[in-house]
């Protein structure tokens, strides 16, 4: 099912949240929506969903216009942040809700939750209650109830910020899988730039309810269309590009440039600098660099440099990023 939302316009008083947002989603895409808190990406969720309507502008699945079609009649599934697992159902029932709700028969209703149970890995819980589960192995449940109905559009709001890094690891790796079996349109919600990055087939950027760019996952981190995704989007040097060390770069007429820490590189020729901050993470050196024009750069570097080190550092034209504001 694809997803359309042209110039939708959304307001709580006399605050607008979402401000003329145009958004194409492709049939079977994982499409993340990026951003900080209060950005407008959760409001453009529960519209999807059909908690809020637009004040402005329409909303398509398909060739079917959604404004004003209540929750139940969308064909939509959420995964919750907080899992909203019903506590006195055992894991298989609260899969099986749904199913129950839409009259499907037994016989049926039993193989689909017994595959979707099987498919995040949760089978052998069908008769625990959710008290006796783990975080993650609630959010399993929640997937697995969101699954089992088939929806056009899978809904995802923040569903892993509730869990320690190993296991958000670990379910980001389910739902890419799951995401792969089934192709099922989703739409995610995250602040969390990395899990944007390894999750997604399109990220739409949004800051102050507005979208900043739309792309790859590639696109956005190496091709940043202004200097809000580029800082926003993993970690940049960025200066006014009358800084000395941007006239040094070759900042031209840019307003303003940037470089990824992972693009400086230690040259004989380079620009020189001492090592004021030294962080050794294994597969990489993060240093902090006080260049000799006063300014400070982040560099991760291959090998381990110790602080009060002098070092001469490079970056290649092509990796320079270039902004006009």
């Amino acid at each position: 099912m694809n997803v359309r939302l042209h110039q939708i316009v959304k307001r709580f008083g006399n605050t607008t949240i979402v401000d003329h947002v145009d958004v194409e989603i492709q049939d079977g895409e994982m499409f993340f929506l990026l951003g900080s808190s209060g950005c407008g990406k959760t409001t453009l969720l529960r519209m999807l969903a059909g908690f809020y309507n637009p004040e402005e502008g329409d909303i398509y699945f398909g060739d079917r216009k959604m404004n004003g079609v209540p929750p139940h009649q969308r064909n939509t599934a959420l995964v919750f942040q907080n899992y909203a697992v019903w506590p006195h159902l055992t894991v298989f029932e609260n899969v099986a809700y749904g199913l129950r709700v839409r009259g499907v028969p037994e016989t049926e209703l039993k193989q689909r939750v017994t595959d979707a149970l099987a498919q995040v890995k949760m089978d052998a819980l069908a008769d625990r209650k959710p008290a006796s589960l783990s975080g993650g192995q609630q959010q399993r449940v929640a997937l697995a109830r969101a699954m089992v109905v088939r929806p056009d559009i899978l809904l995802f709001d923040e569903p892993l910020s509730n869990l320690d890094a190993k296991l958000r690891i670990e379910l980001r790796e389910e739902i890419k899988k799951l995401h792969a079996a089934t192709r099922i349109t989703s739409v995610y919600v995250t602040h969390d730039q990395e899990e944007a990055l390894s999750l997604a087939d399109r990220i739409a950027v949004m800051n102050a309810g507005k979208i900043q760019q739309i792309g790859t996952p590639q696109e956005i981190y190496n091709q940043p269309a202004n200097a809000f995704v580029a800082s926003f989007i993993g970690e940049i040097n960025l200066f006014p590009a009358s800084s000395p060390l941007a006239q040094k770069l070759g900042a031209g007429s840019s307003a303003r440039i940037g470089f990824r820490p992972e693009k400086v590189c230690v040259h004989p020729d380079g620009l020189p600098g001492k090592v004021v901050f030294s962080s050794y993470l294994g597969s990489k050196n993060q240093v902090s660099l006080k260049m000799e024009t006063g300014e400070e750069v982040k560099a991760w570097l291959p090998d381990y440099h110790t602080e009060g080190s002098n070092l001469r550092i490079r970056v290649e034209d092509k990796d320079l990023l270039r902004f006009a504001s």
